[in-house]
């Protein structure tokens, strides 16, 4: 009887035992999954922030572009860099999605030069934000939100440790913006440069991710709409491989059709997803364009969903950059 209870006790102090261990395992390998998760998370970042794109910037994309719709012509650029670190840095907060639509759009002109039509250089607002008492501290980190997502936390008025306020590196100049914008009739920006997407167009592997993370402007117009230069350059090159209006399901045509330009200060702009044969008689290979000047029109060809031109923008080292901060919105067309 001894025997016996001595061996039930036996069982059950290993049986507590593995059970305890089997808990301990699970929560040890609960946290390193987390930790490995965020660490990843981090690491895919930093990746993206070598092309100056905002991490998981499609949370903030949908609110971002109707305010572009509303003020860009009228009003000038504001990239979203800036106005996630101004919004950020003013309200001390990570999560910008929290604050309302009018904040937002307060947070845009308030970055907003109206006579120039420009963004009012960032040491500008940094010294604003230095000299203005009633703002919090401003002690915001990288992390997680609410809803598991990684938001980044920028601070542009530190560059590399070094107060922008202070340096003789950064002016409170307005630069020359060299280009004109492409279109004059009405349009809806429907994708942001650097924008993190997710289109279906039955794309697997390399060139589902290369459309999926966006390389320039789309602006949703109309077929037939004439598109213009934004600047003086040479004709590179005219592809046309597709004669139909018709997006990328309907015809299978990856390349479509497209017009690119060398510009003279060395940039190379593009524009894709155009009538086929629409580039202006005369216009050729080797041609001289002034800005401003008809282009062609637009369509809906290539690895496209719907009508609307494509604008993108590289260096000479074949980087992407940022047309709009190129843009003087102070001029039309022409």
């Amino acid at each position: 009887m001894i025997k016996k209870l001595i061996t039930t006790k036996i069982i059950l102090i290993v049986g507590t035992i593995i059970v305890f261990v089997a808990i301990l395992i699970g929560i040890i390998s609960s946290i390193c999954g987390v930790a490995m998760g965020y660490e990843a998370t981090i690491r895919q970042a930093v990746n993206a922030k070598e092309v100056r794109a905002i991490v998981n910037n499609q949370i903030y994309a949908d609110r971002y572009r109707k305010i572009l719709d509303k003020y860009l012509i009228e009003k000038g650029y504001v990239s979203l860099e800036r106005l996630l670190f101004y919004l950020q840095r003013k309200n001390n907060i990570l999560d910008i999605t929290t604050l309302s639509d009018n904040e937002w759009e307060q947070a845009y002109l308030e970055n907003l030069n109206e006579k120039e039509k420009q963004m009012i250089p960032i040491k500008t607002i940094c010294k604003d934000f230095k000299n203005d008492s009633t703002l919090p501290s401003y002690t915001v980190e990288s992390g997680l939100n609410s809803k598991g997502v990684y938001i980044e936390a920028l601070n542009l008025c530190l560059v590399e440790n070094v107060d922008i306020t202070t340096s003789n590196d950064y002016t409170e100049d307005y630069p020359y913006l060299p280009f004109v914008f492409p279109l004059e009739s009405n349009f809806t920006v429907t994708s942001m440069v650097f924008e993190s997407r997710d289109i279906d167009l039955g794309l697997t592997g390399n060139q589902k991710d290369n459309v999926n993370f966006h390389s320039g402007w789309d602006f949703a117009v109309p077929i037939g709409t004439n598109f213009y230069s934004i600047c003086n350059g040479t004709v590179l090159n005219i592809v046309n491989t597709q004669y139909n209006d018709v997006p990328y399901k309907q015809s299978g045509n990856s390349t479509g059709n497209y017009i690119t330009v060398k510009c003279d200060n060395e940039l190379k702009v593009s524009y894709y997803h155009i009538q086929a044969n629409s580039v202006p008689y005369g216009t050729r290979e080797g041609s001289l364009v002034r800005e401003g000047e008809l282009l062609g029109r637009t369509s809906t060809t290539g690895l496209s969903t719907g009508p609307h031109l494509h604008l993108g923008l590289q260096n000479s080292d074949g980087s992407n950059l940022d047309a709009l901060e190129y843009i003087n919105f102070n001029y039309k067309k022409g």
